[in-house]
């Protein structure tokens, strides 16, 4: 069906893409904008200045998983998101796929400062520095949160729509290069940094693509997001106790 699709249909379905990327960024931000005097009201004056900014997270991720809800009732299909509870044969794609890309990001990262390259760090991470209970409260907001919202958006919103006109790969790379472009705003450092982070998170976003493609189970792909994400918060916790 994807072959035979008409030009008109695939721009469509770039257009759609592209549009609901903006839009749950977008709706994400007013909503922020719209809570943070409550947020402050209500938690600022006793909690640190990085809850808040989770809180605030957190509140931005819901919205952006409210914005894919809309999406797709709005296109009124139900081929785009596939959910259902993993099976055996899925727990073992999470485990190995969060293997891969933790795996993955550590080749890369010394492939890029073997060229001379370093990708910037995420303001998400820096963050945390000097704030430990930040870095943990972070593992359970990535398992519980990031990788859900990232990935019904770019995963099953996008791949999924531009599945249905574009094929298989295809749909994944176009999916994998607006997730990578996506996280340079939130990049610290120079272009040269910012590329290479959005390259790092391109390349992980192709495995993440991949394996709901092969699994057709929009929970796989989040657990492993999330994991990979919360994995690398436990990580910097535990350097920041001294453990590592």
């Amino acid at each position: 069906m994807a072959q035979s699709a008409p030009t008109g249909r695939r721009l469509q379905h770039i257009g759609e893409a592209i549009l609901v990327i903006f839009g749950a960024y977008l709706a994400a931000n007013i909503t922020k904008a719209a809570t943070d005097p409550l947020v402050i009201s209500l938690v600022g004056s006793v909690v640190s200045t990085n809850i808040v900014g989770i809180t605030q997270t957190a509140i931005q991720l819901l919205t952006i998983i409210g914005v894919v809800a809309l999406y797709l009732r709005v296109v009124d299909t139900d081929r785009l998101v596939r959910l259902m509870l993993p099976t055996p044969r899925s727990v073992g794609v999470i485990v190995g796929g969060t293997l891969v890309l933790l795996g993955g990001q550590y080749v890369i990262n010394q492939l890029l400062q073997w060229a001379n390259f370093s990708p910037g760090a995420n303001q998400a991470v820096t963050a945390g520095v000097g704030d430990p209970l930040y870095y943990l409260l972070m593992v359970p907001v990535s398992l519980l949160l990031v990788g859900p919202a990232e990935e019904l958006l770019f995963r099953g919103a996008v791949q999924g729509r531009l599945r249905e006109s574009w094929g298989r790969w295809p749909a994944i790379i176009l999916a994998t290069v607006l997730f990578g472009l996506i996280h340079i705003p939130a990049v610290s450092g120079g272009f040269g940094a910012q590329l290479s982070y959005a390259l790092l998170a391109g390349v992980l976003g192709l495995v993440l693509g991949y394996l709901y493609d092969y699994t057709q189970n929009i929970v796989v792909p989040s657990v492993i997001h999330g994991s990979y994400n919360g994995t690398l918060f436990a990580l910097l916790y535990l350097g920041e106790i001294g453990l590592l």
